[in-house]
């Protein structure tokens, strides 16, 4: 049973700021939480965001990496490992809507690592 005092970042006030840094804290707190139950690998930890613009737009994404492999099982590529509520924009759409235009996107061949089950590859774009 975990015990979480109130006040703190995981159970915050009422009045608290909560919304800066939201996603670099709950990846932590799923890799703690792994860790504490001896996983091998917590996975990519921090999410991969992105952020990009100028005076005339904004963008800010997250784009998912490769979940870690377990003790019988490969692990899976190009995935939100603990954030699932989001998805990667298509770059279709990133090009229509922003001034932008993608050079390269898919799987990091080779990322996850080798051995008996790999990692599940990265993005790359």
């Amino acid at each position: 049973v975990a015990k979480i005092p109130r006040g703190s970042i995981l159970w915050p006030s009422d009045t608290a700021a909560v919304v800066g840094g939201n996603v670099l804290t709950s990846q932590r707190v799923v890799d703690v939480i792994l860790k504490a139950f001896g996983a091998a690998a917590a996975s990519q930890g921090c999410m991969n965001n992105i952020t990009f613009g100028d005076s005339r737009f904004g963008y800010y994404e997250t784009i998912g990496g490769g979940a870690g492999a377990g003790p019988t099982w490969d692990g899976r590529s190009g995935v939100h490992t603990h954030m699932t509520n989001t998805r990667i924009t298509d770059v279709e759409i990133m090009e229509r809507r922003y001034p932008i235009l993608v050079k390269k996107f898919g799987l990091r061949k080779g990322s996850g690592g080798k051995g008996l089950h790999p990692g599940g590859d990265g993005l790359e774009r």
